[in-house]
């Protein structure tokens, strides 16, 4: 099991790194609210929680991640690329502008379901 961090790792890596992978648990409050995320790598992510309305993601590569449990609600994909990823119980309001999706699957289904680790091909 990947080694579980919370919304303020999250944050410290979005800050320090361009690649980011591992497990988050992320709180519902205001610190997700509102970011400008761009050019960051996520791969082999697991994102539970998390309040990230408002935010946007540009130029972002996700790689075999899963959103569960998320607040989503106004958030703007732009450019990005997704491949094996899954967004589980979440509100499905979201806009993807201009990505490459190759699979990307929005889901309502168990924990247990949703925690099933990812097969890599």
């Amino acid at each position: 099991m990947q080694n579980q961090k919370n919304e303020n790792d999250f944050l410290n890596l979005l800050k320090s790194s361009k690649n980011i992978n591992g497990t988050f648990h992320c709180k519902r409050n205001e610190t997700l609210m509102d970011l400008d995320i761009k050019d960051i790598k996520f791969m082999d992510c697991e994102i539970y929680g998390g309040d990230f309305c408002s935010s946007v993601f540009s130029n972002c590569i996700f790689e075999r991640v899963l959103f569960r449990e998320s607040q989503l609600i106004g958030i703007v994909f732009s450019k990005c690329k997704f491949v094996e990823c899954r967004f589980s119980n979440i509100e499905p309001d979201f806009s993807l502008n201009n990505c490459e999706i190759k699979s990307l699957t929005v889901t309502h289904e168990t924990i247990k379901a949703a925690s099933r680790p990812w097969s890599v091909k």
